[in-house]
């Protein structure tokens, strides 16, 4: 798996969420909270785990993941009740929940790349 692809699949899960905020658009938000139903979750429980979970990265990693996942659907419902601008505080850049784990997870792929990166050449 190509950890930046699902790095970029994170980041336009933002825009999808403005976009259907903008539009007033319905989500599926337990699709959105399943952290194993994305390309990076399906790699963290399977490929990942076998490579990867003795890095204790990979373990804040899982939970950061998760948890992102969760928030997400949290503000997707925020969307499908009208809350609208509680959605956009929600997706605020900087000190809203969704932001600081959205950093995690790319700090996380970040640290397991590097990780993989030295085990694999070294």
């Amino acid at each position: 798996m190509n950890l930046e692809d699902a790095l970029l699949l994170h980041f336009e899960l933002k825009l999808e969420l403005r976009t259907a905020m903008l539009e007033g658009r319905q989500l599926d938000a337990a699709q959105i909270g399943d952290c194993c139903g994305c390309e990076l979750g399906r790699w963290l429980q399977d490929e990942g785990r076998i490579s990867c979970a003795r890095y204790p990265a990979y373990q804040q990693l899982l939970e950061n993941h998760r948890d992102f996942h969760l928030e997400a659907a949290r503000v997707a419902e925020l969307i499908n009740q009208g809350q609208f601008d509680a959605a956009r505080e929600a997706l605020a850049v900087g000190p809203s929940r969704y932001s600081q784990l959205s950093s995690a997870v790319g700090s996380g792929i970040a640290e397991l790349r590097k990780r993989l990166f030295q085990q694999f050449s070294g």
